[in-house]
């Protein structure tokens, strides 16, 4: 469910309270609105302490976003770099090494995506990787001038991969998370109880809070879960892109 079908959902939703509210016996609108004193004060102040919390929570959640998208760009270049290396080995360790950058990007994007959106490793991913070291360290022992030049690339792939795994798994502390809940429902349950005299004019205002508020909490929970497919969410595009052309090297180096 993309995010405007979420606003549509919820502007039915609290038209429908709304009107509920407007028309109970227990809203008296003339007596509220005569007797409204500081409370549209009060209100301001519980608007200006959501918008803290909630500004702070954005910049947290926006701050692991360019971080996550940095380390899987990185981990994409990284593994580009190492099957460039891999094309000067000798052909026998080279195929190896490639194939076990294809499946490992295969494994990624099949179920490594949904494991590290669970804060869980995947053991098909791990293997991949361990036969990968245990590749470089038979070819350190061949040649020692070798594994000098392909330190770098799967350093950096492992760091990468590393760095990946951290972002994916890292949300917002549940009492955070919470804080946030609470303020949202009670700016919004509040605004129900500021009227205005024209009818028309106290919906669109109470509304535009109540949709405002709604969206900013949907950015934040969407920006939490950067996984998880909604309106905000990181895909497996870039290991999709390379997989078509490590594969499509592969198959023209085979021909040849």
């Amino acid at each position: 469910m993309n995010i405007f079908q979420k606003i549509i959902i919820f502007i039915i939703g609290f038209s429908g309270v709304f009107y509920f509210v407007r028309t109970s016996d227990y809203y008296n609108s003339k007596i509220l609105l005569a007797d409204l004193g500081g409370i549209p004060w009060l209100y301001s102040t519980i608007g200006v302490i959501f918008s803290i919390i909630a500004a702070f929570a954005i910049q947290k959640e926006w701050d692991n976003w360019n971080n996550l998208v940095e380390a899987v760009k990185n981990e994409v270049d990284s593994l580009e770099e190492l099957w460039i290396w891999a094309e000067r080995l000798p052909e026998n360790i080279g195929k190896k090494i490639k194939e076990l950058i294809i499946e490992y990007i295969k494994v990624v994007i099949n179920e490594g995506w949904q494991k590290s959106e669970r804060g869980e490793r995947s053991e098909a991913a791990e293997r991949t990787i361990l036969s990968l070291r245990y590749t470089f360290l038979d070819v350190s022992q061949s040649n020692s001038q070798l594994l000098r030049g392909s330190s770098l690339p799967l350093a950096g792939l492992l760091r990468c991969r590393k760095r990946r795994l951290h972002f994916s798994a890292r949300y917002m502390p549940n009492i955070l998370r919470y804080t946030l809940v609470f303020s949202m429902c009670l700016l919004i349950f509040l605004s129900l109880l500021v009227g205005i005299k024209n009818i028309w004019l106290d919906y669109i205002f109470t509304l535009s809070i109540a949709m405002l508020v709604y969206i900013i909490y949907t950015v934040v929970i969407d920006l939490n879960y950067p996984l998880r497919p909604g309106g905000w969410h990181l895909t497996t595009k870039d290991y999709k892109e390379l997989l078509k052309r490590t594969e499509k090297f592969a198959s023209r180096h085979y021909e040849n």
